[in-house]
């Protein structure tokens, strides 16, 4: 068997020894408490991971709200700025459709921003499939002995 993950604990092999002198059931006890403690690990793996990728979501918006927030303001109070200033050597229905292309240009950088990292961290608990999985196999190989 591979070795196991970090933050991932394997019970001990429940093996019995030539002249081990435990009776069957208590053997079965045995291996049943370990797969049960198994299990209980596996479960809080999956909680780390969910909580993982929500809080990366969770950060995503506070971020895009920032973002959002402050662009009002800013590119309103430059937005005012730059077509009142490119009116001077433009006409003015040109210079505000320069600072409109900017606008468009600044959400578009803050949106796709915002998107990239909603995405960046899977919402699926991987790590706990694959050790769910070794867990399974580990079971299926102790209970053939």
């Amino acid at each position: 068997m591979e070795p196991n993950p970090p933050g991932h604990a394997s019970p001990p092999a429940v093996a019995p020894a030539v002249g081990d002198p435990r009776s069957t059931s208590e053997i079965i006890k045995d291996v049943v408490g370990e797969v049960q403690t198994l299990f209980r690990a596996e479960i809080e793996l999956a909680k780390h991971e969910i909580t993982a990728g929500i809080t990366a979501r969770v950060q995503a918006l506070v971020f895009a709200v920032v973002g959002a927030v402050f662009g009002l303001f800013a590119l309103g109070f430059l937005g005012v700025t730059v077509a009142v200033a490119l009116a001077n050597v433009l006409p003015a229905w040109a210079a505000w459709l320069i600072v409109f292309g900017v606008y468009l240009l600044i959400a578009g950088i803050a949106l796709f921003a915002a998107m990239k990292k909603a995405t960046s961290t899977p919402m699926a608990p991987e790590q706990t499939k694959r050790s769910i999985e070794e867990t399974k196999t580990w079971a299926t190989t102790q209970l053939r002995r």
